[in-house]
């Protein structure tokens, strides 16, 4: 089907698995089938056919194929704790690592524009490790008014951007919605103005700013760690 995804890589495939999505076959080179057994198990056992193939062209010669991950309504995420809200990410791999990082500091889920985003795509798939399997998200077409409904529901809004206050000075508040803005041009003005408060990280070196992900997963944390205290 011209729909069906592929997951590529030991990692998202296990991820995959782990989920209990559907997935419709997997490939193995069959020159590496015995560093697979215990996925070739795990998939035989709930009936996922399995095809060792005489040479696979793809990431460490294992392939899934399934369809892309279904996200769910946004009013799953109004009565949720802390939701990030990525308003414009257009870098896969940005957004898969914003994701898996989402995923392993226990967010409850990410939100994303249907027109600025690197939206479900097998590199996502993979440069999230498969995380976007576990992290519920949406797709919305208006972000602005997302982030009203948000407001409505009481949460507080903060936004990631290097001419915020250091964000290690913060005082949190739960519901928490965290907007990270684009690889180029940070927080929009529209987004900036629904914003409670707006962060960054102070730069002490010679270079100006950090990649986009590695900013979202110094905020995401320091955001837990209030939480954990």
């Amino acid at each position: 089907m011209e729909d069906e995804l592929k997951i590529e890589g030991k990692n998202s495939v296990i991820e995959a698995l782990k989920s209990g999505i559907a997935i419709q076959k997997i490939q193995i080179d069959k020159r590496l089938a015995s560093r697979y057994a215990d996925i070739i198990i795990q998939a035989k056992k709930i009936g996922i056919p399995i095809q060792e193939v005489p040479s696979l062209k793809a990431k460490q010669g294992i392939l899934a194929y399934t369809y892309p991950v279904e996200p769910k309504d946004l009013e799953y995420f109004l009565d949720k704790r802390f939701v990030i809200l990525a308003d414009g990410v257009e870098d896969p791999h940005n957004l898969g690592a914003i994701v898996r990082t989402a995923e392993c500091a226990g967010v409850d889920g990410i939100v994303l524009p249907k027109h600025r985003s690197a939206i479900i795509s097998e590199g996502l798939i993979s440069s999230s490790a498969g995380a976007i399997f576990h992290l519920p998200f949406a797709v919305v077409t208006n972000t602005a008014q997302t982030v009203d409904k948000f407001l409505e529901k009481g949460f507080f809004v903060l936004g990631a951007d290097p001419s915020g206050e250091p964000y290690f000075k913060l005082d949190v508040r739960f519901p928490l919605l965290l907007i990270i803005g684009g690889e180029d041009k940070g927080l929009r003005p529209i987004m900036r103005r629904r914003c409670d408060k707006i962060i960054g990280i102070p730069m002490m070196g010679k270079i100006t700013s950090l990649n986009t992900s590695v900013s979202a997963g110094i905020i995401i944390y320091e955001i837990k760690s209030r939480d954990w205290r």
